[in-house]
Parts: C-alpha cells; sequence; structure tokens
C-alpha cells in the first residue's frame, strides 16, 4: 500500500517500554490520558480517516491531543512505540502479528481497511505469470506487508521466496525505482501501481484484487496504555468513527484533504479509495467479532503469525486474543 509498512527483533528495545511512558498528569482513579498522544502511519490511503481527523480537529472535539507523524518504514514505528515514543500506530495485521510475537505489547483496537486492488506487484512485460518471477531481482521491502504479500503470492502459485532474489527498500522507493526503469520487479502499493503505466514497458502483474483476504490494516495502541487509560482508548475511536461520518457528508473538501496528505490529486485519491474497503463501525465490529465469536482479524493475525514462524523470523507465533482486544469496538 501507499509508503506503508523491515522489521528487526526488538526484544532489546521493548524492554526501554515502561509504566511511566508518556506525559499523562492524571489521578490514580482516571482512566483519560491528559497528555499529547503521539501516533504514527505511513503515506496510505487507507489511513484517510486519520489525516481528516489530523486536519479537521476531529481529535480536539473529543478533547485529545494527538500529534501524528508519517514514519514510512514500519519498523521505526515499532521501534518507537515499544520505546514509549508513540502511543499509538497503524499498520497491517500481518506486520502486527510479526512484532506482538517478537514482544511488542501492542493491542489491535480497531481495523481500519482492507486492500482491494491497492497492493500488487509490478514486472517488466517481459514477465507474464508469476511464475516468470522465478529467479528474478525482486525489490520489496523485507519484513513488511509487501514481503507477506509477495510470499503469498509465489505460495500460491506454487513458488517460495526462496525462489526469488530480494531487494530490500521501503515499497514507495521500489515503486519509485521501477517506474524509472531501475528495477523490473517491485511489490509495493498505490500511487505507484497507476503510476507504473508511465513506464511503456511495465505493468501490473497481479494485485490484491486478486488476493483480496490477504492485506487489512488495523489500529494499536500500547498495551500499557490500553490497560491505563481506556476511557481515552475509547474516546479516540468514537473521533476516528465521527470522522467517517464527516468523510460521508464533505466527500469533496475530504478527497482534497487527503489528497493533500499524500501527495495525489483528488481524482487520483477517488481511484485508491475504489482499490480497498474502508471499514465503518458496522463493518469494523463485524471483522473485529467478539472474545468469544472471533472476527476476520484473528484469522489473520493467526496466519500471518504463523508464516513469519515457518519463515523463522519468530521464535513463537502470538495468541490472537492477546493481540487483538475487541470489546472497545463494541463499546461503541
Amino acid at each position: 500500500m501507499f509508503g506503508k509498512r523491515s522489521i528487526l527483533p526488538l526484544f532489546i528495545v521493548v524492554a526501554l517500554v515502561m509504566s511511566a511512558c508518556g506525559s499523562s498528569t492524571s489521578s490514580g482513579t482516571s482512566t483519560k490520558y491528559s497528555g499529547t498522544i503521539h501516533i504514527a502511519s505511513s503515506t496510505w490511503t487507507g489511513y484517510a480517516l486519520i489525516y481528516l481527523a489530523n486536519a479537521k480537529g476531529i481529535w480536539k472535539q473529543h478533547g485529545l491531543d494527538v500529534n501524528f507523524k508519517d514514519v514510512e518504514d514500519p519498523n521505526d514505528r515499532f521501534i518507537a512505540l515499544a520505546a514509549g515514543r508513540l502511543e499509538g500506530m497503524a499498520s497491517t495485521v500481518d506486520a502486527f502479528a510479526r512484532q506482538q510475537s517478537n514482544g511488542v505489547a501492542a493491542v489491535e483496537v480497531f481495523p481500519i481497511d482492507a486492500s482491494v486492488g491497492g497492493d500488487g506487484i509490478l514486472a517488466a512485460n517481459t514477465i507474464r505469470s508469476v511464475a516468470d518471477l522465478k529467479g528474478k531481482t525482486v525489490g520489496v521491502n523485507q519484513g513488511s506487508v509487501s514481503e507477506w504479500f509477495l510470499a503469498q503470492v509465489l505460495e500460491k502459485n506454487g513458488l517460495h521466496l526462496s525462489d526469488v532474489k530480494e531487494t530490500n527498500m521501503t515499497s514507495g522507493a521500489a515503486g519509485a525505482a521501477f517506474v524509472a526503469s531501475k528495477i523490473d520487479v517491485a511489490v509495493t502499493w498505490e500511487p505507484w501501481l497507476s503510476r507504473a503505466k508511465t513506464r511503456t514497458d511495465g505493468h501490473v502483474l497481479v494485485s490484491s484484487q486478486q488476493y483480496p483476504d490477504l492485506i487489512m490494516d488495523s489500529f494499536a495502541f500500547r498495551k500499557d496504555f490500553v490497560q491505563k487509560y481506556p476511557d481515552t482508548v475509547k474516546d479516540f475511536m468514537k473521533a476516528y468513527y465521527d470522522t467517517f461520518t464527516f468523510m460521508s457528508a464533505n466527500q469533496t473538501e475530504s478527497l482534497k484533504i487527503i489528497g493533500d496528505a499524500v501527495g495525489e490529486k483528488a481524482a487520483d485519491v477517488m481511484a485508491d479509495l475504489g482499490t480497498l474497503q474502508l471499514f465503518d463501525l458496522a463493518k469494523g465490529k463485524e471483522v473485529m467479532g467478539t472474545a468469544s465469536s472471533h472476527g476476520k482479524i484473528y484469522d489473520n493475525v493467526k496466519a500471518a503469525a504463523d508464516f513469519w514462524k515457518a519463515q523463522g523470523k519468530i521464535d513463537s507465533a502470538v495468541n490472537p486474543s492477546d493481540a487483538v482486544d475487541p470489546s472497545f469496538i463494541n463499546s461503541l
């Protein structure tokens, strides 16, 4: 997806997380956080509601002081979260599953979107099928959703990651390198899938339109933050879903704001939104399910954790029930 989601083991960094993370001045009985809530994501149209809430002051309408930053490399986001420099972050479910398995105490509290065409593999015209990728050099952000997507597509077509030569680069850099004809295969997301048209000898080999169940984004807070400030988590989510209402009622303005955030024209943003499904509150509840009746996100966590374990990237797979907390969304 856009400049989204190189994940390294963070065992040492996790040790830096302390119960005093943040700058709260709340009393012992308060479950609301009075400090600045630092959050981050990468550049991705699917994070549209976060951009809108930032631009329109919707967090403040719910009594929240939110500081947002673009942090393109997911590894940098997870390091910041584990070190207490972030209270919350957006990323893909597979990335969360890997880092949670490695000891990062993050709790996913609501799903954001699913990619239904927004992620894909770009290839030179000489590469006509997934089978043709065997032996090729692929620009891909290792440890990220792009590598996860590449691996799943390869597996579903009788190949493995070991059948290609990976060159590690962020997904945005991979897309840019492909458009500039510097590499012949790139795993990336919009807007780079659309921009690939500018390369006359290149095309979108496959996208998440053919594999719609592989990639999902969610939002997570540090576990200690969730435990200490549950009311603030609820307020944050109320603001988020109020933003969905704003976007529905103010489409033209919203497209302009989102476009400014991701560096695109409004028409391109509209096209991008057609390649993903933004989850409103009702759909979010369905995806999360409940503690006793699990939604799709639990399956995605398990599948991703099992994959990273099979790849030797983690020692043990996180329990989805420890990774996901559906109680907040179901309280709204």
